[in-house]
């Protein structure tokens, strides 16, 4: 019933406060696990592997993401939306996973996931009628960068550059985003231009990662670098009402950026 729908308990949440728990109790490097784990091991883990499974549930319950908001489930575009940012998160989180000891690997593993990512978009269009030509191309031409790439035939920065440049477009100017991809008018609830904001954050934070790996940082580093510019778009997020327009409660809130914060810690250490 709508009363159960509404009272449904949240899973986000709790997983964070289980990572938190489990961060916390880390501790030094000292205190490293049985087998060599240590504290930035178990942020690796724990911050990748509980954000990956967070945005499989946004993927596939996006009804809940709206539903939760208080906007109507009728709001197409705004479950469209919440189904796409959770896979493109989830592409983030499998990048992060991902061995990162062969810079060029890996940025082709980056194409290859936005291609993967663009191809789950595709159903979306047809709910709204918008155009599928300008994403199977894009479908292309990821492909094409990511087999190049890993001939050394495409130069390294390309990926990041494309990553932080689509990505703030997404992020800065939501409606634009949508009229780019032939779907001008649609997109325009603040449900869904939150939403279209979070998708283009989770490209920007590839192309963060992309940028420290080739730049020759650590990986576990690299990993904290993108958790701190997490943790400091979530306070933005907060502070500026949008996580308040997805029906976050103040105390989910400040758990989300503690996790973050303690997840970048963490990965430092």
């Amino acid at each position: 019933s709508h009363t159960q729908q509404r009272h449904r308990i949240n899973p986000t949440p709790m997983l964070q406060l289980v990572s938190l728990a489990t961060l916390a109790a880390a501790g030094p490097p000292l205190l490293a696990l049985r087998g060599g784990a240590d504290a930035s091991g178990i942020a690796h883990c724990a911050g990748a592997g509980l954000t990956l499974a967070d945005a499989i549930r946004v993927y596939t319950y996006p009804k809940e993401v709206v539903e939760r908001s208080g906007t109507s489930s009728d709001d197409v575009p705004a479950l469209i939306t919440a189904r796409s940012e959770g896979q493109w998160r989830a592409g983030l989180m499998i990048m992060l996973l991902a061995d990162a000891s062969d810079a060029r690997a890996l940025v082709a593993l980056s194409h290859y996931l936005c291609a993967v990512n663009l191809l789950g978009d595709i159903p979306g269009n047809d709910a709204i009628g918008a155009p599928q030509a300008p994403i199977v191309v894009l479908v292309a031409v990821f492909a094409a960068l990511g087999y190049a790439t890993a001939r050394k035939m495409v130069p390294l920065w390309l990926s990041p550059a494309l990553a932080i440049s689509n990505g703030l477009q997404f992020y800065l100017v939501p409606k634009r985003a949508w009229a780019m991809y032939g779907a001008d008018g649609m997109g325009t609830s603040n449900l869904a231009l939150v939403l279209t904001r979070r998708v283009g954050w989770a490209i920007v934070l590839r192309g963060i990662y992309l940028w420290a790996i080739i730049a020759g940082v650590a990986r576990k580093n690299a990993f904290g670098i993108v958790f701190a510019a997490a943790a400091l778009d979530s306070i933005l997020h907060a502070l500026s009402g949008q996580a308040s327009i997805m029906g976050m409660s103040p105390r989910t809130q400040a758990l989300v950026v503690g996790f973050a914060t303690l997840v970048a810690a963490a990965s430092f250490v």
